[in-house]
């Protein structure tokens, strides 16, 4: 069963596509039903599109729940945040399929010896860091075109004045003290000229 051009395989052991091998030449990957991941269970209706992810680790793989969907791997359950490792003749439930690792001595997992691995924690601060990061540019994206409008329009403008004055007394003072001295100005002006 072992080819040495791709050492490590994933086989599917009991399931619709029963004996088909996946070559694994690279990591982090994807097991699902989507054409792109490098496990494509494309037979199993139970299977999500990107439905678990795996990352090399040393003499492994290991394998955290990409979906809501369960993800077991040699009978315990693998979560997004608590993830499992699985060796050499390990097997994963994905839907209905069942997975076999199979780890060649010169294989991926094999060569991952001293690989610097994240941890289950590190994982997750990685992902918080993330999603705040896509929230707060996505908020400033949100502000700068909701104000880029506003303050490109001249309806836009005049609500922010009548909401300034409206609200903030020191701005009310100012805008009222400048309207006084405009109005005296021009008083004084066409006085004159009478």
């Amino acid at each position: 069963m072992t080819n040495p051009d791709h050492p490590d395989y994933f086989v599917v052991i009991n399931g619709p596509e029963d004996g088909t091998e996946f070559p694994i030449v690279r990591a982090p990957f994807y097991v699902g039903c989507d054409v792109s991941c490098a496990v494509n269970v494309r037979l199993d209706d139970a299977v999500r599109d990107f439905h678990v992810l795996v990352s090399v680790v040393s003499d492994g793989y290991r394998i955290r729940r990409n979906d809501d969907a369960p993800v077991y791997v040699n009978g315990k359950r693998a979560g997004m945040l608590r993830s499992r490792i699985v060796r050499s003749g390990g097997r994963i439930q994905v839907g209905n399929t069942l997975l076999c690792v199979e780890c060649a001595p010169d294989g991926l997992a094999s060569r991952s010896h001293g690989i610097d691995t994240q941890s289950d924690l590190g994982w997750a601060v990685a992902q918080v860091a993330r999603g705040v990061f896509r929230l707060g540019t996505g908020l400033v994206r949100l502000v700068t075109r909701v104000f880029g409008r506003l303050l490109g329009s001249w309806l836009g403008v005049g609500a922010l004045f009548i909401l300034l004055y409206a609200t903030w007394p020191s701005f009310r003072y100012h805008v009222q003290h400048l309207v006084l001295l405009v109005y005296y100005r021009l008083y004084a002006l066409v006085s004159q000229l009478l």
